[in-house]
């Protein structure tokens, strides 16, 4: 139990490890509220102000600073103030212990990483005091097996402070007064930034230094924040960390204790078998065995008070570069937000700027946060949930302003409609694991770069100013971005419904152009999430996953119903083009083709059968042995071309994809044909083709696992080994060595 004298406030940070100890002005009435009665007004908690002695605070500023919390362009309103309000302990209502509450922590600011903000996850928890502490209660309702057995799980204890100056003000038999900076606080690091070892694995932090300001009060309850540096089990620094300390990690969070409300009008969905939505976390159902999945989405109703947004107030600082043209970017993210409005058919959402007092570390505000750093160049939605129920309670969108650049009112392609693959390097995200849970964003789009913006946006064809077209992208990458908040997941195949059916797939700038409100795929889906129609949408539709397996489900492909011949094939040929007349650098084969190849090969994998034929077709069209000597004479590049690309082609397919398809090739006819090239490429016919590369199609064919695979292989064998007598000294040791390889190839064939 924590005592606190007349003269002195225990300022206690004792957590997994370390503590402060510092003592408050000799003047008893500095360390109480300056209303006697705040204990009197039924308030479920209250902030009671702690001592805390100028040389501490002074420590603490310092720390702050030095670990750069607060000074980034999104938390600037942080400050560490000295005042009666900035330190405090928490009084809780007695007879609100037992009732449930929602505990939230949301992610405000992470160093020495930059930027992460999002919600660490959400519990709905009990109290209890005992043992001179206030322990936390795993209080939802997931893990009851059956009517028997309901687990009461303690996730954190606090320290009950014991002061007779608390104790003196009326109405303080009915609270319980703790410290909020000093439970156990479960975090751990988790992110993609740290090394692939670690990708899904949270890196344990023990906590050094906490402390918590800026309480704000609500009906229902209240929000704070919380500060804290820990230190890492294993290395985790970065390049330029100001800390230059491996193992330290300093982060602001904020802290919401809500009481626990259900909003009448919701209405559960069961998570239909197509992932048309995101879902909450599995649901036990008592005494039956079995787990209910439910699609996560908002209580609206009829007649509701819309939910409020608010637009960071850096969007007007940022409209206010003459570059772009007078845009009304607030208008854009507005009409972005509210564009759903029509779809349910009454408001939902209504969007106004942020206020200096918003924080979008705050359990009760939407914020639409606007990064007015471009370099992380990404955007993502993030949404807290009941874990009960799957109801969303609140979200927010993260915005960096790279996606806030210049659109030209008549865009000039870029070299042949080609961006260099790579030229973009992008960022990595990281974030932190609250008591078990990990609240990584489902989606992170990316701002499209300068090449790739002026890549086919309508040129000399468009009616629209580069401001006009500018206003209608960020409508569009919000309206994207507020779809997730409302349960919807990605649909990749909007683009098979040109220009698109759906603000849910990542469609290019003319597509996004051309239909920045939700499409009818959207409003389908939502009809049916929320109950305002039976049906699942009928419009064409895959998520993520696909992406690995459905090559008409492809992120950022030109809108056609029929992508393979409309643009995966003439796009292939244009990089072949490329590679054969020299303007695009044939050393850099590997590069390109993963890029702009790799797409279309995925139907060779797994199209349907015209599909895969078309597809292997054009993989080698113009370059299968033997190549016409008089198209091999058109340019000095062919041959080289042809070895090269066609070398990249197997390994593709079977060695070592770059592609996100690696469905195994199944077609029977297209398997014959993969077959029968490879052959005529190992047996050189057209005198073109490398040893390296003849290699490699030995090594396909093997991985290949087939018969067709295995005749040519050993066809081959015998027409080399047939062939020895009539080549050179050098070639002849070479297709010795050709020949070896096929016979460990063969011997034996099959695994």
């Amino acid at each position: 139990m924590r005592k606190i004298g007349r003269g002195c406030w225990l300022l206690s940070a004792v957590l997994t490890a370390g503590s402060l100890v510092g003592c408050a002005s000799d003047e008893p009435d500095q360390d109480l509220p300056e209303q006697s009665d705040v204990l009197t007004k039924d308030d479920l908690l209250v902030a009671i102000p702690r001592g805390t002695d100028v040389a501490d605070v002074a420590k603490r500023s310092a720390e702050v600073r030095r670990l750069g919390l607060g000074t980034s362009a999104l938390t600037k309103e942080t400050k560490l103030r000295s005042g009666p309000s900035a330190d405090f302990y928490l009084a809780i209502r007695k007879n609100s212990l037992e009732q449930k509450w929602f505990w939230s922590v949301y992610l405000k600011e992470l160093q020495p990483f930059g930027p992460s903000p999002g919600t660490l996850g959400t519990r709905v928890v009990r109290f209890k005091v005992q043992n001179d502490k206030l322990y936390v209660f795993d209080a939802d309702d997931r893990r009851a097996t059956s009517d028997v057995f309901s687990p009461d799980l303690i996730i954190d204890a606090f320290p009950i402070v014991s002061s007779g100056a608390f104790n003196a003000l009326p109405g303080s038999g009915g609270y319980v007064l703790f410290d909020p900076a000093a439970g156990m606080n479960r975090y751990g690091a988790l992110a993609d930034l740290f090394a692939a070892g670690w990708v899904g694995t949270p890196v344990k932090l023990q906590t050094e230094l906490s402390f918590v300001q800026g309480f704000r009060p609500a009906t229902d309850g209240g929000s704070f924040e919380q500060t804290f540096t820990a230190y890492a089990d294993q290395p985790i620094g970065i390049p330029g960390d100001v800390d230059n300390n491996d193992y330290r990690v300093a982060a602001t969070v904020g802290v919401s204790l809500r009481k626990y409300t259900e909003t009448p009008s919701y209405v559960e969905v069961p998570a239909p078998f197509q992932d048309h939505y995101f879902t909450a976390d599995p649901i036990l159902v008592p005494n039956t065995g079995t787990a209910k999945i439910l699609a996560s989405h908002w209580g609206f109703y009829p007649g509701m008070q819309p939910i409020k947004w608010v637009i960071g107030r850096e969007i007007n600082d940022i409209a206010a570069d003459p570059s772009l043209g007078g845009a009304d970017l607030f208008k854009a993210v507005k009409d972005g937000i509210e564009s759903w409005n029509a779809v349910f058919g009454y408001p939902v959402f209504t969007a106004q700027l942020a206020s200096p007092n918003d924080s979008f570390a705050d359990d009760h505000v939407n914020y639409f946060i606007v990064d007015p750093d471009p370099s992380l160049g990404y955007a993502y939605a993030d949404w807290r949930t009941n874990p009960n129920t799957g109801e969303i309670r609140g979200a927010s969108v993260y915005f960096s302003s790279a996606f806030l650049s210049p659109i030209p009112d008549d865009a000039t392609a870029s070299t042949n409609g080609l961006v260099k693959p790579g030229s973009k390097v992008k960022k990595k995200r990281a974030g932190l694991v609250w008591q078990g849970q990990d609240a990584a964003p489902s989606c992170v789009m990316w701002a499209p770069s300068i090449e790739e913006r002026l890549r086919g946006i309508g040129g000399g064809e468009s009616q629209l100013t580069g401001k006009q077209k500018l206003e209608s992208y960020i409508q569009e990458v919000v309206t994207h971005e507020i779809g997730h908040t409302l349960g919807l997941r990605h649909n990749f195949k909007g683009s098979l419904v040109p220009p698109t059916s759906s603000v849910m797939d990542y469609n290019t700038l003319d597509a996004s152009i051309a239909q920045h409100t939700p499409g009818t795929y959207d409003a389908e889906a939502i009809r049916y999430l929320y109950g305002m129609s039976p049906y699942l949408p009928a419009q064409p539709f895959c998520t993520d996953e696909a992406t690995m397996f459905d090559p008409n489900c492809v992120r950022f492909d030109d809108p056609s119903p029929q992508p393979l011949y409309d643009y995966q094939i003439p796009l292939y040929q244009l990089v072949v083009s490329g590679m054969i007349e020299g303007w695009l650098p044939l050393q850099l084969v590997d590069l390109y083709f993963s890029a702009y190849g790799t797409e279309m090969l995925a139907y060779a994998r797994a199209g349907a059968p015209f599909e895969a034929a078309a597809s292997w077709q054009a993989a080698l069209d113009g370059l299968r042995a033997p190549i016409d000597p008089s198209a091999l004479a058109s340019s000095p590049l062919y041959a080289q071309a042809a070895d090269a690309i066609s070398a990249f082609v197997y390994r593709e397919l079977y060695l070592a994809p770059t592609g996100l398809n690696a469905t195994p090739v199944s077609d029977a006819s297209v398997l014959a044909q993969i077959a029968n090239d490879g052959k005529n490429i190992i047996l050189n016919l057209d005198g073109v083709r490398s040893f390296p590369t003849r290699r490699v199609v030995i090594d396909a064919l093997k991985r290949a696992q087939n018969t067709d695979a295995f005749v040519a292989l050993t066809s081959a064998r015998a027409t080399l080994a047939a062939s020895l007598g009539s080549l050179s000294p050098t070639d002849q040791a070479l297709t010795r060595d050709l020949i070896a390889r096929i016979d460990a190839a063969t011997a034996p064939y099959f695994d």
